[in-house]
């Protein structure tokens, strides 16, 4: 929070921004920063970071999907 709290039905815009990507063997993982802006002062209210992972077994046309991206997938797993 930098100039908080936020309120419900106040006006905001949001800005988003990948700050970083990572994988293992199992998972791939994005994190998203989010700056929270007051829609009427364009002033900067608060900041989030937002972990997101995909678990590669769970999901069944991982090897499928990745291949099509020109994704290099060892032969041992993902």
């Amino acid at each position: 929070m930098i100039d908080g709290p936020l309120f419900v039905n106040h006006p905001y815009q949001l800005e988003r921004e990948i700050v970083a990507l990572s994988e293992s063997r199992r998972t791939e993982s994005n994190w998203i920063k989010t700056s929270i802006f007051d829609a009427k002062s364009r002033e900067l209210v608060a900041e989030t970071i937002l972990n997101s992972a995909v678990l590669k077994d769970s999901y069944a046309d991982y090897a499928t999907e990745a291949a099509a991206l020109g994704k290099k997938l060892s032969t041992t797993g993902h």
